[in-house]
């Protein structure tokens, strides 16, 4: 993700959607920029939707068994695109969208508190954004 030379290996160019999942958590500020140019200095047309997790998560990731069990640390996380704009120069926002409005169709008792700002801003993030247009 961070060595350029898989971008030179996509021969199909045109619209592109790239889905980050699972990773940026794990990523210091300068790997998610190192990445995210990589995307925009070799895809015209590049549409990026990428999860990214609360920067409450990464401060309290010791109360996350799961993730403490694997030695795995938490090292970065927005809550939204404005707070990584200036990760993601070239991209402009397209959605800022939560985990918990597909979570709540998978699970409706998720409903009973989905609507709380604190959960809301507590939960995972799905961030949504494009490479900006050269014209």
């Amino acid at each position: 993700m961070l060595d350029p030379a898989w971008a030179d290996q996509v021969k199909v160019r045109g619209k592109m959607l790239f889905i980050i999942e699972g990773l940026t958590m794990y990523m210091k500020a300068d790997e998610v920029r190192m990445m995210l140019a990589i995307i925009r200095d070799h895809f015209d047309n590049a549409y990026v939707m990428m999860e990214t997790t609360s920067p409450f998560w990464v401060k309290k990731q010791s109360i996350e068994a799961s993730v403490a069990a694997t030695g795995a640390k938490f090292t970065w996380g927005a809550n939204s695109f404005a707070e990584m704009e200036s990760l993601a120069p070239g991209f402009v926002s397209v959605k800022d969208d939560n985990i918990l409005r597909g979570m709540v169709q998978l699970y409706p008792i998720y409903r009973l508190v989905s609507w709380m700002p604190m959960i809301r801003k507590m939960a995972e993030k799905i961030l949504i954004f494009q490479k900006k247009s050269s014209s």
